[in-house]
């Protein structure tokens, strides 16, 4: 999957159904080429490489970008669980939930908060955003060594990813990264609630942006605005 899936899919894919997950960047042509290179190189066989976006290619499929093949593996699917189920239709109680394709995922836990916030940077300039992802960068892992509730993703490939919270319960995160067209810093939110989000992550780091002297033209009023 791409760079900013939640910590929720990746429990899911790994515990419950026992799958190996690999985060990769954003983008389904760097998704789709890392399934490639994986099954290819023999690492891993790779049978779906998909984005949030919708983007989806399978291994079965020449890992093509085609949307209506997944469509018809998705109804096949849903006839073989009908099937199974005696081939009841719908309305007929217990056996339409067992149908159901969400029943199927139902273990997979989805947080309420799922926001993602745009930083501009003001003076259009591509380098001038990428230095001050840099300095964001640092600042948030040093901020990792010290706060216990903010724990640096080391396996993340692209950006700078947080996991959030003090247990296990809490699968949120946060993630900061360069747009890949832009001049734009894009910070991913998912948190329990939106009270969690602001408090565990936009207001510590609007506190901490605004003790750095050195960022500069990077507009952040929308991390403002969502926290008022």
């Amino acid at each position: 999957t791409l760079s900013v899936t939640s910590e929720g899919l990746a429990k899911f894919l790994q515990n419950d159904l026992g799958l190996n997950h690999v985060r990769y960047l954003k983008g389904y042509a760097n998704v789709i080429g890392k399934a490639k290179e994986l099954t290819e190189s023999g690492q891993a066989l790779a049978e779906v490489a998909i984005e949030t976006s919708g983007h989806c290619a399978m291994r079965e499929n020449g890992y093509l970008d085609d949307g209506t093949y997944t469509a018809v593996k998705v109804v096949g699917l849903l006839a073989r669980l009908k099937m199974q189920n005696g081939g009841q239709g719908q309305g007929d109680g217990d056996n339409d939930e067992q149908s159901s394709l969400l029943s199927l995922i139902s273990d997979l836990e989805e947080l309420d908060e799922v926001k993602e916030l745009r930083f501009e940077t003001t003076d259009g300039s591509l380098e001038t955003t990428k230095k001050n992802f840099h300095i964001l960068q640092s600042i948030v892992e040093k901020e990792c060594e010290k706060r216990t509730d903010w724990t640096l993703d080391e396996e993340n490939l692209e950006g700078v990813r947080v996991r959030t919270g003090n247990d296990d319960d809490n699968n949120g995160f946060f993630m900061l990264r360069v747009s890949l067209h832009d001049p734009v810093i894009s910070l991913q939110i998912e948190a329990r609630s939106t009270q969690s989000a602001v408090e565990s992550v936009a207001r510590p780091l609007i506190e901490k942006i605004e003790e750095c002297t050195t960022i500069e033209h990077l507009d952040v009023g929308v991390l403002k605005s969502y926290v008022n």
